[in-house]
């Protein structure tokens, strides 16, 4: 008997690969396309050719088109069809030249859902629709078909329809989930690393290894079942202890997976050597061990593994420390977008629906973070209960206990909620580990500087200490972040000199904190970021931003729970320096955010008239001038100065100088005058005459001359100021291009423009570097500079007069 297999291989290739072994085994002489020889003539002529030549016709049906001929020999008057659908046509005795012919003896075999959902294939909108629509038109016709979800149901209903197959043993297999199908998002290139890594490396084990609720097991059990036709069987084994990795290898035996003649031992020892002895006398089989959590647990896999060479072994483990003779994989977190595409699907049909769904769900994505076990359990969650994804986000965001804790493993096909998870990791951590998390719990799920730790000091219990000896011994804060690292606890950044946390595992610690101590560590913490963060330069000197950029979001965070814990020192410097910075990068709306808490704080935490208001004071006066409120920056820098001048303080020429720089911008530069000549005084007093604090008065007091028409009495001013700022900050400076800018304005109302240009063109460049060409100051130097270009003549002289800058 001659039979065709017809399908497209990119969907079925295991399915027709397997049942063209089995009936060759039984004599039968069977022909798929990938068999062709050359043919003088078409593809698709030679499709017709042997599909004539068969007895049967095979046809496995999918959602997946495949290939279409773009060949001419398709009869004009014929649809459009893919290889695999003229195969069937041929089989019905359609030809190419337009007659008729007897028709093949044809069975027909769709697949399901469920199986297509695991074996999807990209492909085009317009091939999924001629597809579909041939589907249905096979559907309507009325010809008799079957269904299969899997491979082994594919070859029980191609035996029941008269083919006689190879008799093979049943496949032995003991997994505890079927596929998530469609819902197993954002892992397609995984599952293919995995495959790869266990046919390149054969007798040696593959342990994937990630934090608690990253989805190890998930994918290790989705990748058994998409790739049960390439095994004789498919175990499972709990590793998540020396004794529960022996028991659960004995349990093989016992529980009747493997139908051996031992199932009914009582001896552990002798269902355990049993299970072993059909492993080393089978080959091709899949054995996954899961969880193997601890050390004790990774050094009894490790001793196994020895015995477990004709097969494939994945390990899934919180670990991330193997010896060299495991293969590892790292898991990451499902990417934003999969996570999104996963909700969505999940809660599909079973939510309250609403129109602006995809945000909300962008949300909840945000907040979970990528990580698998928080996504399912939402989705389950969702899904029971019928809330709206809103309603979801409000619940989660008030911490009900109910959305915290739910859990049903039968709709969530996992085992564990988070919670618990958590918990079951929390257990195995000593002292010193749990002590730092509870630090480290405050900060933003952002890089974390491995600096920032230096100066903790970490303890623990030492074990088994003699009687009399100290039950407490100092540990190493880089000894402990290793140990969490080597939990999945933590994740080390490119370059290992910062690290993440998830921020899951963020929550997670903060809700086990020991009650009545968490506004202690929260404060401690607070104070090892105050003196980590740089207070010399300030945040408005560019040489502290990478340093900012890096704790911006461990500040915020850091307020926020300050704020809610009532803990206001150190927190009101906190925000008022991340203010300072964020009114640098042009975050005004931040900024007075922060600058506003701050002022209530120290006015709450110290009264009106304290040192530390004033600086405040000044911080929102400089934000409120930008947000347009010259009138309540003046008030806030009069009273600034007034409380500093009473006690008196280094400050008061700073606040001299702002007030007098608000001055002038409004047009008051006879009231500006003595106010700026009184800080240049004090400052060259106190700080000599090369201080870039003198530099900064000397830029002031050049605007007030020219805006009184004595740009000959600036020039030399400006040009002091300028060699100042060049030779303490160097000549990249942004200091250094306020000098420049300032300076071109001069020589320009000089009608010196062939000199000012020159300066400006410096002044953008350094600028651009430190800002960015989006900042307001970049902006404003490349309309100057435009400008003036457009004003120079030909001979280097304006065309017109320009206005005084000041």
């Amino acid at each position: 008997m001659k039979i065709f297999l017809s399908a497209v291989s990119s969907q079925f290739a295991a399915c027709r690969d397997a049942l063209r072994s089995d009936l060759k085994a039984v004599g039968a002489e069977v022909v798929v396309q990938d068999d062709f020889r050359q043919h003088p003539r078409s593809l698709l002529e030679k499709l017709e050719e042997y599909i004539a030549s068969c007895d049967r016709v095979v046809a496995l049906v999918g959602d997946a088109y495949g290939f279409e001929p773009d060949e001419v020999a398709p009869p004009a008057d014929r649809s459009r069809r893919s290889y695999t659908q003229w195969e069937y046509f041929f089989a019905l005795g359609d030809r190419l030249d337009g007659t008729q012919q007897p028709r093949k003896d044809l069975f027909l075999y769709f697949a399901s859902p469920e199986f297509l959902a695991m074996h999807a294939v990209p492909q085009s909108s317009d091939g999924a629709q001629r597809q579909h629509a041939f589907v249905e038109a096979l559907r309507r016709s009325g010809k008799d078909w079957n269904q299969f979800g899997t491979l082994h149901e594919l070859r029980a209903l191609v035996l029941r329809d008269g083919f006689t197959l190879q008799d093979r043993p049943p496949q032995p297999r003991n997994l505890p989930y079927t596929s998530l199908g469609r819902l197993f998002k954002g892992r397609e290139p995984v599952l293919v690393e995995v495959a790869d890594r266990l046919q390149q490396h054969p007798g040696r084990a593959l342990v994937i290894h990630a934090q608690a609720g990253a989805g190890k097991t998930r994918l290790a059990l989705e990748y058994a079942l998409r790739r049960e036709a390439a095994y004789s069987a498919l175990l499972t084994v709990g590793a998540d202890s020396p004794d529960g990795l022996q028991r659960n290898l004995a349990g093989l035996c016992r529980a009747q997976v493997l139908n051996l003649p031992e199932q009914s031992e009582t001896r552990q020892d002798v269902a355990l050597a049993a299970a072993l002895r059909w492993l080393d006398e089978h080959r091709d089989w899949l054995l996954i061990l899961d969880n193997a959590d601890t050390s004790d647990a990774a050094a009894a896999v490790e001793a196994v593994l020895p015995r477990l060479r004709t097969g494939h072994v994945v390990i899934t483990s919180r670990l991330t420390d193997w010896s060299g003779s495991v293969e590892q994989l790292a898991l990451d977190f499902i990417d934003h977008d999969a996570a999104v595409e996963f909700l969505l699907e999940r809660t599909h049909g079973r939510r309250a629906a609403e129109a602006n769904d995809d945000d909300n769900a962008r949300e909840i994505a945000a907040e979970l973070d990528g990580l698998a076990l928080a996504l399912e359990q939402t989705g389950a969650f969702i899904a029971q209960m019928r809330w709206s994804l809103s309603e979801y986000l409000r619940r989660r965001r008030a911490r009900e206990d109910k959305v915290r804790a739910w859990h049903d493993a039968r709709l969530m096909h996992y085992p564990l909620s988070l919670a618990v998870t958590w918990d079951i990791t929390f257990e195995q951590l000593d002292g010193s580990a749990r002590a730092l998390l509870n630090f480290l719990c405050w900060l933003a799920p952002e890089p974390v500087p491995r600096a920032l730790l230096a100066p903790m000091k970490l303890q623990r219990t030492r074990q088994n200490a003699a009687p009399g000896e100290t039950a407490v011994e100092n540990v190493d804060v880089e000894e402990t972040l290793a140990s969490l690292a080597a939990f999945s606890m933590l994740k080390w950044e490119t370059g290992n000199t910062s690290f993440r946390m998830h921020r899951l595992v963020l929550e997670a610690v903060r809700e086990r904190l020991p009650e009545g101590h968490a506004a202690g560590i929260l404060q401690g913490m607070l104070h090892l970021v105050d003196h980590y963060l740089p207070g010399d330069p300030p945040p408005d000197d560019v040489r502290s931003w990478p340093v900012w950029e890096m704790m911006s979001g461990h500040v915020v965070a850091l307020v926020s729970s300050a704020v809610d814990a009532r803990i206001g020192h150190p927190t009101s410097r906190l925000a008022s320096l991340l203010g300072m910075y964020f009114h640098q990068k042009g975050l005004t709306a931040d900024a007075e955010l922060l600058a506003r808490l701050a002022l209530t704080i120290d006015e709450q935490l110290l009264g009106p008239e304290h040192a530390a208001v004033a600086i405040r004071l000044n911080n929102l006066a400089q934000i409120l001038e930008e947000l347009g409120d010259p009138a309540e920056a003046e008030r806030l820098l009069r009273r600034a100065l007034d409380i500093e001048e009473q006690q008196p303080h280094p400050n008061v020429p700073v606040r001299l100088h702002n007030l007098a720089a608000l001055l002038v911008r409004t047009n008051r530069v006879a009231e500006a005058d003595p106010l700026i000549r009184r800080a240049l005084a004090i400052d060259e007093h106190i700080l000599g005459t090369e201080h870039v604090d003198v530099a900064r008065d000397l830029n002031l007091l050049t605007g007030t001359l020219a805006a009184t028409g004595r740009q000959r009495e600036a020039e030399p001013l400006m040009r002091r100021a300028l060699a100042i700022d060049a030779n303490v900050l160097g000549p990249d400076h942004p200091l250094v291009a306020r000098d420049l800018y300032n300076l071109a304005q001069v020589l320009r109302d000089l009608d010196r423009p062939h000199e000012a240009e020159p300066l400006l063109e410096r002044a953008l460049a350094i600028s651009a570097k430190h800002y960015g060409a989006e900042h307001h100051t970049v902006v404003r130097v490349g309309h100057e500079l435009g400008q003036l270009r457009r004003e120079i003549a030909p001979n280097g002289r304006r065309r017109t007069p320009g206005r005084r800058r000041t």
